[in-house]
């Protein structure tokens, strides 16, 4: 109750402790709807815990809520005193409880968790079908090189007529066919990327619903954002001088990480933490069409 107005306005809600439906906070699959629905699953809490207790399951396992809910039994057994309410007071807590409204945004959260794993996964897929073709791309031009320097045979100093070896020995191809073989890899690199970018975008996009939705998840979307633009900057490139992919492959592992960590958070399990965000100077940059 307001004491200057004398208005009273409802300053709590009635928790579960385990989720009402798969997928929500410390879901409970072996639980029976009626064993979610009795008592025992409900915990009366002020309106900020009753949001932080979802927005962050990991910090909230139900162990620690059922000792929260036998320290209040506890205490009202010592004072043999429970507030007063009347059959309307009590019918706005159970509509702002378990109402259409709390009903709507729990389904809008699990909708957008559930549209950033698929765009992901999407994503990661269309990335490994797209990359074999700068690899190969790529092998040609090794190739390519490899063959000249067998046709012109081993390379000898004029002066001490003793054979060359290693890269000072080594003989470049006409330019010409360098380059063709360069542009192969730079058309694969950008067809990869404008295959990928419908599918980044998606995924950005999803990201923002989440941050609306679950303010809770913001640092794995955060992560997942990040891990998203490092990917797409990585499929725009090919060390010409290695045959090593990794720093793709570790773009791609990123992303699986981001996301699986992102979901693991909104179930309410033990999630990986996200990494520290780098400086600005190190982020990558914007999903665009450019191809480095």
């Amino acid at each position: 109750m307001n004491n200057e107005t004398g208005e009273t306005i409802l300053n709590s809600r009635v928790a579960h402790i385990h989720a009402r439906s798969e997928g929500g906070p410390r879901w409970e699959p072996q639980m029976t709807e009626a064993e979610n629905r009795s008592a025992e699953n409900l915990l009366p809490l002020c309106l900020e815990h009753a949001a932080e207790i979802d927005d962050t399951p990991a910090h909230y396992p139900a162990d620690l809520l059922r000792e929260w809910k036998r320290q209040q039994l506890a205490e009202h057994a010592a004072m043999q005193k429970a507030w007063p309410i009347t059959d309307d007071e009590a019918a706005e807590v159970v509509e702002q409880s378990f109402g259409t409204q709390q009903e709507a945004a729990a389904t809008a959260e699990a909708a957008a968790v559930a549209e950033v794993a698929r765009c992901a996964g999407r994503l990661l897929e269309i990335s490994r079908r797209e990359r074999p073709a700068a690899a190969d791309a790529a092998r040609s031009w090794r190739a390519m090189r490899a063959w000249w320097n067998r046709q012109l045979g081993p390379i000898f100093d004029l002066e001490s007529g003793e054979r060359i070896t290693g890269d000072e020995a080594r003989v470049e191809p006409p330019r010409r066919d360098t380059e063709e073989c360069k542009s192969a890899v730079r058309s694969a690199l950008r067809t990869a990327r404008e295959a990928m970018e419908p599918a980044a975008l998606d995924l950005l996009a999803e990201l923002g619903a989440v941050r609306a939705v679950a303010k809770g998840l913001a640092p794995w979307s955060d992560w997942v954002e990040r891990e998203t633009r490092s990917l797409m900057s990585a499929a725009a490139q090919w060390d010409m001088a290695s045959t090593d992919d990794g720093a793709w492959c570790d773009a791609v592992s990123g992303l699986e990480r981001a996301a699986q960590g992102l979901g693991a958070a909104w179930r309410g399990e033990s999630a990986e933490s996200p990494p520290p965000q780098p400086p600005v100077s190190q982020r990558e940059g914007r999903v665009s069409s450019q191809t480095q």
